[in-house]
Formats: structure tokens, C-alpha cells, sequence
């Protein structure tokens, strides 16, 4: 028994009639089966023609022009255009430093100490260097407590001779220094440094004594201490 225009069971695979031999004559009969538009080009046997649909943008084939990147609408972004009469400096982490140079600034580190010095030079992991540099020690004024007109900070200055290097990560702040202003601060007299460094003595073994009690009622409250509990 014989079936027409059907392939015979265990014989030969071969093309089914009415079935087209390239990709771009399928193409063609499936877009106009859904009703759209389709320019007839000549082309390379096997090649994707360009197929204009409504919604849709034209096929890629071999040959033709790279797809266009899809925006929704809107324009493309600028692209970012880096001047090159920079100097090498403005592309380090550390450039904000670059007009601290030669400048009077005032550099506190995580340690509470502070030095005032003039910049000369600084890295990438912003290593700084000062020269006539001098560390100031500052402590609470007793007085201040009673009489609130009284400066409430006495500090001194103690000379740093020769060249002082900071480490970029224990710096906390770095700022310059306002030189119509330096010579009266704000809240703060200059005293003996003796005086200055009894007083900082005095006040470190203070609070030492109450970290001490605030980390006994913490573990009594079954907490840890140095866990940022403590102000």
C-alpha cells in the first residue's frame, strides 16, 4: 500500500514537496502568511534578507550592518570624554589633596592626636608629609564647667623637627589651616605644655576608670564590652 506525496516508512528522507530549499524563501512565505510586507531582493543563495516588520527591526545576515543597540526611546548616553592635559595626579584616589600642596594644614588622626605642618608632598594611598610641623595637645579646661565665658580647651605646641610622615590610613581629617585665624582660635587658650599634659593624664586615667565600671555592668547584663557600646 502506497501513500502519495508522503514519504515512504524505512525509505530514503528527502525534501517534502512545496517545502523551500533556503532559509530566506521561508522567511519570505512566513512573513507573508502573517500579512507583512516584504521587499524582494536579490541576494546570496542562503542569505537572510533584510525584512522590515512593524515593531520589529531588519534581520542581521552575513554582510550587514551591526544591530543597533535597543534604547526604548531615548537617546543614547554621552560618551565620558576624559581631557588629556591633566596632570597624572588628578587620576589617583588621593587628587582632593592636590591643593593642599605647599598649604598649611591641620591633619587629626584616629588616635586623637593632632599635627599642624605645611604639606609638601602625598601618594596614592594618601601618605602625607609635612615639614615645619608641630603637634598640638589640647585638654578639657576645668574652669569651663563653672564659668562658661572661659575657653573651654587649653593646649599647647610642641615642635616636630625634621621631616614628619603620616600614615594615609590613620588619618581622620585633613583640612588647611585659615591663616587670619590661627592666632585666635576659637575656645582655646594656649597654656604651658606642663600644665597641658598633667591635665591629659588626669583626664585618660578618668576615663579609663569609667570605661572600666560601663564594661563590669555590661557584663553583668551579659553583654560584651568593645562592641561599640561604649561612648
Amino acid at each position: 500500500m502506497s501513500f502519495p506525496h508522503h514519504q515512504t516508512l524505512g525509505g530514503p528522507a528527502g525534501p517534502a514537496q512545496n517545502v523551500p530549499m533556503n532559509f530566506n524563501a521561508m522567511l519570505q512565505r512566513s512573513a507573508q502568511e502573517q500579512g507583512y510586507p516584504v521587499p524582494q531582493s536579490q541576494g546570496l543563495p542562503g542569505a537572510i534578507q533584510n525584512a522590515q516588520a512593524p515593531g520589529f527591526g531588519p534581520l542581521q545576515g552575513p554582510g550587514s550592518a551591526p544591530f543597533a543597540p535597543n534604547t526604548l526611546g531615548r537617546p543614547p548616553p554621552p560618551s565620558t570624554v576624559l581631557p588629556g592635559d591633566l596632570p597624572p595626579q588628578a587620576f589617583l584616589t588621593s587628587s582632593m589633596l592636590l591643593d593642599m600642596v605647599d598649604k598649611k594644614v591641620d591633619v587629626l588622626l584616629r588616635d586623637e592626636k593632632e599635627y599642624i605642618g605645611i604639606l609638601r608632598s602625598y601618594d596614592q594611598f594618601a601618605n602625607l608629609v609635612l615639614t615645619e610641623c608641630f603637634e598640638r595637645i589640647a585638654a578639657r579646661n576645668p574652669d569651663a564647667e563653672a564659668d562658661p565665658t572661659v575657653p573651654k580647651w587649653l593646649a599647647c605646641d610642641v615642635e616636630c623637627p625634621g621631616v614628619m610622615t603620616i600614615r594615609g590610613e590613620n588619618v581622620t581629617i585633613c583640612a588647611t589651616v585659615d591663616l587670619d585665624r590661627e592666632d585666635d582660635p576659637v575656645g582655646l587658650r594656649f597654656v604651658p605644655a606642663e600644665v597641658v599634659r598633667a591635665l591629659v593624664a588626669e583626664q585618660k586615667a578618668k576615663k579609663a576608670l569609667s570605661d572600666a565600671r560601663i564594661a563590669k555592668a555590661l557584663k553583668r547584663a551579659g553583654m560584651e564590652p568593645n562592641q561599640g557600646m561604649q561612648g
